[in-house]
This record gives structure tokens, C-alpha cells and sequence, in this order.
């Protein structure tokens, strides 16, 4: 696949087919708001691990000119959960910097700059495409942009075809 920063070795995602997963509680929201709730379903039924999530993530976060968010993963967690915690500049700008400061003092360690996207060690596309969009809106959207509105869905979708572009 060729983008504007050259050629992205495709080859290194091997996506595996997967059932497609449960009922999402947002699912009715995205059906009504998405430009392609097919192609949604269709990254439902495709999983990649780790590494293929890691690569993922490089390229649209290089294509949208975004800082890449950590990423962790867990063995056990689903392949169709992940979880995305917002940059902590993000956050500042939210609830400002003598409220952050205060909810670190309660945390183990300090909130990553980045953010962070948690993810199974087999993620469907799907689920990967939800978390980035999450990601996608607290990069470049404004800070109070609802968090499953249709700014989201239209960030969801953009990364979706992201995605689909590098199966």
C-alpha cells in the first residue's frame, strides 16, 4: 500500500477470520451515524495480534499526523473490548491541571501524554477501529466532543477505511 510517507509493508498484518462478536451497546448509534456500517461488520469478523495491532496503529496515527498512544495488551482480555484513556494534555484542557494533578495523586503512576489504547492480544479490526477513533476525536476534535456522538462515528469510520485499505 503506498501513502504519502512511502510504502507500508503490508505483508505484516496477517489478519484471521473471528466469529463476529456480541451486541455492542452503541451498536444502534453507529448504524444510524456511519457512512459504511458494513464495512464495520466486515472488521468485525477479522482479528489481528499484537504485532498486527502495533502496525495498525503506526500507520493511521502517521497518516492523520497524530502522536501514536501507548498500547497495552492482555491476554485476557476479548478480542472485541479494548479500552482508550486520553492523552493527559487532553485531559488538562477538560478539567484543568489542578484536577488532573489531583486524580494522579490517587493513581500508581502518572497518566500518559500519549494516551494509552488497551487491547486484547487478539483484537478484532473492529474493536481497533473503535479505540482509534476514540483516539482520532481527543487528537482532533474539540475537547468537549461527546464520547460515542457522531463526530466518533465519522472518526470510526474514517479509520475503518483506514484499515480496510491495508487488508
Amino acid at each position: 500500500m503506498a501513502s504519502r510517507y512511502g510504502v507500508v509493508m503490508i505483508a505484516l498484518i496477517e489478519t484471521q477470520p473471528i466469529h463476529a462478536g456480541p451486541r455492542r451497546r452503541h451498536e444502534a448509534r453507529v448504524r444510524r451515524f456511519s457512512t459504511n456500517p458494513d464495512l464495520l461488520l466486515r472488521l468485525d469478523g477479522l482479528a489481528v495480534d499484537d504485532h498486527g495491532s502495533r502496525v495498525i496503529v503506526q500507520s493511521v496515527c502517521r497518516d492523520f499526523e497524530i502522536v501514536e498512544p501507548q498500547l497495552a495488551f492482555h491476554a485476557r482480555r476479548s478480542p472485541y473490548t479494548g479500552q482508550t484513556e486520553a492523552p493527559r494534555s487532553y485531559l488538562v484542557d477538560r478539567y484543568g491541571a489542578a484536577e488532573v494533578a489531583r486524580a494522579e495523586e490517587r493513581r500508581p503512576r502518572p497518566l500518559e501524554p500519549t494516551g494509552i489504547i488497551r487491547l486484547g492480544r487478539t483484537t478484532t479490526l473492529m474493536t481497533l477501529a473503535h479505540e482509534l477513533g476514540h483516539h482520532l476525536a481527543f487528537a482532533l476534535d474539540p475537547t468537549k466532543t461527546p464520547a460515542h456522538g457522531a463526530v466518533w462515528i465519522a472518526r470510526f469510520d474514517q479509520v475503518a477505511e483506514s484499515i480496510q485499505s491495508m487488508t
